[in-house]
């Protein structure tokens, strides 16, 4: 209400003015809990580390100056990343801890992948599953690995071309995932899924550094040589059972489980033949279905395959595009296939693990049988039998239509 000259008057004020009104006092009102950009310690990899009950955190955190400048290669005076490591009883404590010697806020969400030391697998996970389930700030979709040693080392390295070490590990591992099958891709959802299910078991990569001298890989320096003198790299398969690590898996074994779990989306065979010939054989595309089946008191897993690809090269000396021949090439990539899934089955057996899931599967088609495996399993693994059948099917033979070998045979 207005009064003007002894008459008033009354203004209409509807809920959309109030609204407007309301929003103008809070932005005038600022934000006085935010935080800006250049207070932030932007982590691009975390390590985790357990020895004597305490954790170790280690954090590589983006160096801004140094990485405005785009491009995966070249040199330069500063590292584009900086670390160091904090402790305490708890992770979290270990977290306010760091505080005491870095002036920025760490911030957890985008990073690229989390490294866990191979102590602090032997001992269990579940309190890093705790954290990054229970904070807001961490994301459960980060990508996880394995040390061969602790994992505050591998921070420290450079991976050249690559200048954010973090980004590069989470690269390796996508590349490795399109393009070779060799290793699964984990993210720490998809792995505490897997531990907390009837299978409870889980694989995660191991990364390793090859070379003569490790240290050199600590410096800025290593940008200016053509040739790494060391390379960190994917080398086995950290096994768990529930939260913690009970083993490993060479490439090849876990090769064979990334058939038995439909996770080939693209790998190449090779294969010698009768007479010495080599074939190499891109597989473009792959189905895998593993059913288990009660046999007497027993299961018996089917695994039925299907899958499809190209010849890459070949030093045969027969007509490679004849009937004869392709139908020959299938046969000689099923019996591979067969073999590589036979290997991944046998090294589970062995751990008395269910890296295949058949736990989940029997559950979910046979609660009542479940019931009566559920407390010896997964030691139920060791007495089951494996049936493969395995059909390839050659879609391209290449532009020649025989080897070059032959063809060099033939003048």
């Amino acid at each position: 209400m207005i009064a003007s000259k002894g008459a008033v008057y009354v203004i209409p004020v509807n809920r959309r003015h109030m609204f407007l009104a309301l929003m103008w006092v809070t932005l005038l009102g600022g934000c006085g809990n935010r935080t800006e950009m250049n207070d932030l310690g932007i982590t691009s990899a975390t390590g985790f580390d357990k020895q004597n009950g305490k954790w170790n955190i280690t954090y590589q955190v983006i160096v801004p100056p140094a990485s405005s400048t785009s491009g995966s290669s070249g040199g330069g005076s500063q590292s584009t990343v900086t670390t160091f490591t904090s402790q305490g009883k708890t992770i979290r404590e270990a977290v306010a801890k760091s505080s005491v010697e870095n002036p920025k806020k760490l911030y957890f969400a985008h990073t690229n992948v989390l490294v866990i030391g191979e102590e602090a697998a032997e001992q269990g996970i579940a309190e890093i599953l705790d954290n990054y389930y229970r904070n807001i700030e961490p994301r459960e979709t980060v990508k996880m690995l394995v040390a061969d040693g602790e994992a505050r080392d591998y921070l420290n390295k450079m991976v050249p071309p690559e200048k954010n070490p973090g980004r590069a590990l989470s690269d390796i591992l996508q590349r490795n995932h399109e393009r070779g099958s060799y290793y699964p891709l984990v993210n720490l959802h998809e792995f505490a899924m897997k531990i907390s299910s009837d299978s409870g078991a889980a694989g995660i990569p191991i990364v390793t550094v090859k070379g003569q001298d490790h240290k050199k890989i600590e410096n800025i320096d290593v940008f200016k040589e053509t040739s790494s003198p060391a390379k960190l790299r994917l080398e086995g398969l950290s096994v768990f059972s529930k939260d913690k690590k009970i083993g490993k898996l060479s490439q090849s074994e876990s090769l064979g489980v990334a058939w038995l779990t439909d996770q080939v989306k693209r790998t190449n065979l090779r294969y010698v033949g009768e007479n010495g010939e080599i074939n190499s054989f891109l597989v473009r595309k792959a189905t895998v279905k593993t059913k288990p089946i009660k046999t007497g008191f027993h299961y018996t897993i089917r695994v039925d395959a299907k899958v499809s690809g190209e010849l890459e090269e070949s030093t045969s000396p027969k007509k490679i595009s004849s009937k004869e021949s392709i139908n020959e090439l299938q046969h000689q990539a099923e019996q591979l296939i067969e073999a590589q899934m036979m290997e991944g089955w046998k090294a589970t057996q062995q751990l008395k693990v269910d890296l295949l899931g058949i736990g989940n599967k029997i559950h979910q088609h046979q609660p009542k049988e479940w019931k009566s495996l559920k407390e010896s399993w997964p030691e139920e693994i060791r007495n089951m039998d494996i049936n493969i059948n395995v059909e390839v099917s050659v879609r391209r033979t290449g532009l020649l239509q025989d080897s070059f070998s032959k063809l060099l045979g033939s003048e």
